[in-house]
């Protein structure tokens, strides 16, 4: 089918902070596009490059050509990915309504002495800094997406560590020289949390340079964009969420919120997989006894968030599994009567970590632990437990919507937004799990959900037909000339289960 772009008159901008007067200055705008083999972000990078030439903009394209020693989406280097990431951008460029300007990142640059790229713990990664960007932390969030392990282990993976420290450290010092350089108006790039995004969003905010930061939307018609801060900045975001609230229409904002929370339990899918689809509704625990209190932990796949920054640590416990033994051992001497369900989340089927097989093997008279691929129905579970206990997971918000007091022993979105009961220190987690809580105002998740429910602006050219599928322009985009690469979409999509999508629980 062969495109037709719309007259551009008829055309308002879908970004934010855009004029459109007659008398706009016309603004030059860079995008960073390393990772066109995925759908939608490649597509999205089209859209927004398409609205900016809508108004006569300058666009251009920053992008490596496969010589970067590491690249997220494709970190076994493998050549028919890399192929099929420059035949997607090859397509997607000619199908804007004009040429734009491409600068390719390389890979030729020597590494500076003194950098780093072996180390002996994680704290030491976690803490390395280079011209004050905190690219110990960028390169940790790119490895533990790979490993799918918070604690990965550094001597085994040395040489790809190696490798997302060179990339890091090339994108940052290519991206300063070049915005140093040449005045961009604005800069996007996807996501930002990963060894090669983060470097561009820290280059521009050394150089004071606008970056806008895209991902997935409240669906596959709209994608988010955030100034200047990560998809993952719990400060940022909660504003976000206040200001969403605060302008959003009085008589319908609430009835929108609550839609989130229905269609979660309807096991709707608009952003990502719904990790409760495979349960099977109503089902609970063989061993379970209403009769008894039941106290419900869940617990979060928690690779995505370990390496954001320093606001997500969890200054209550080590970790999660350190904290939810703790628990169970305290409350087994304290309500030895108590039983407590630990669901592990789904998304950790098939991993296999040194968390997860002590989560498994956790073994306690007062504990049922229930492994991610089982069948038992989180939400019949939330709604029958006394009590839920969350380490930043949704479920926690989603627990206060259904009228389950929701104990809160981690940081997360709306930590701050109300309704869930908080602890400072284990003995007040103890304190609280051996109380008759009263559930809560609603009010608060409430936001939380109206948030999710409308977060985004929609694309202009680009329709989704499935979370990795969708049209630019009434066209698939695939490489030339070769006919649509299906079984390299898949390994593609299989990719995407370890590079993960924000926020999520």
């Amino acid at each position: 089918m062969t495109h037709v772009d719309p007259p551009s008159h008829n055309l308002l901008p879908t970004l934010p902070g855009i004029e459109t007067d007659a008398n706009r200055r016309p603004l030059r705008v860079a995008i960073v596009s390393g990772y066109r083999a995925v759908v939608p972000h490649f597509e999205t990078e089209l859209d927004i490059a398409q609205q900016h030439l809508d108004l006569g903009d300058e666009v251009t394209f920053i992008h490596c050509d496969g010589k970067l020693a590491n690249c997220e989406f494709n970190p076994i280097k493998d050549q028919a990915i890399c192929k099929n990431c420059c035949g997607r951008r090859q397509m997607g460029f000619e199908m804007l309504s004009k040429p734009v300007d491409q600068i390719l990142f390389h890979n030729d640059e020597l590494l500076p002495e003194g950098l780093s790229t072996k180390f002996d713990s994680l704290a030491s990664l976690i803490e390395y800094r280079w011209d004050g960007f905190d690219i110990g932390y960028a390169v940790l969030s790119s490895l533990v997406s790979f490993c799918r392990d918070p604690d990965p282990d550094l001597e085994k993976h040395a040489d790809l560590i190696r490798n997302l420290m060179t990339t890091a450290w090339q994108t940052y010092q290519q991206s300063l020289s070049l915005f140093a350089k040449q005045t961009f108006d604005r800069v996007y790039v996807y996501n930002g949390r990963f060894a090669g995004m983060r470097s561009t969003l820290r280059a521009c905010q050394k150089l004071n340079v606008d970056c806008y930061l895209h991902e997935r939307g409240c669906d596959g018609q709209h994608f988010e964009l955030l100034k200047n801060h990560l998809p993952h900045d719990l400060e940022a975001i909660e504003a976000i969420i206040l200001a969403g609230w605060a302008a959003a229409d009085e008589t319908v904002r609430e009835q929108v919120g609550e839609s989130w929370f229905l269609e979660r339990y309807q096991r709707v899918e608009k952003v990502w997989h719904s990790f409760t689809k495979q349960q099977e509704h109503d089902r609970l625990p063989s061993d379970w006894d209403p009769a008894r209190k039941n106290v419900a932990i869940f617990c979060s796949s928690d690779d995505e968030f370990v390496a954001i920054g320093d606001a997500w640590r969890n200054e209550l416990y080590p970790n999660q599994v350190d904290g939810i033994e703790q628990i169970v051992i305290d409350m087994l001497a304290r309500e030895p009567a108590t039983q407590i369900y630990l669901r592990m989340h789904p998304n950790l089927t098939g991993v296999d970590n040194q968390r997860c097989r002590r989560m498994k093997s956790l073994d306690y008279d007062n504990l049922t632990v229930i492994e991610p691929d089982a069948e038992i129905d989180t939400y019949r579970l939330v709604r029958d437990s006394d009590l839920v206990v969350t380490f930043g997971s949704s479920v926690g918000a989603e627990a206060v919507y259904w009228g389950t007091p929701s104990v809160l022993l981690g940081p997360c979105f709306y930590q701050n937004l109300g309704g869930v009961y908080r602890a400072a220190t284990h003995e007040q987690t103890l304190d609280l799990l051996t109380q008759q809580l009263e559930p809560t105002d609603k009010t608060g998740v409430l936001k939380y959900g109206y948030w999710f429910q409308t977060r985004g602006y929609p694309h202009r050219y680009f329709v989704a037909s499935g979370l990795f599928d969708g049209q630019f322009k009434s066209q698939t985009i695939y490489a030339r000339p070769t006919a649509k690469p299906r079984g390299l979409r898949r390994v593609v999509g299989k990719l995407l289960q370890w590079v993960g999508q924000s926020p999520k629980s």
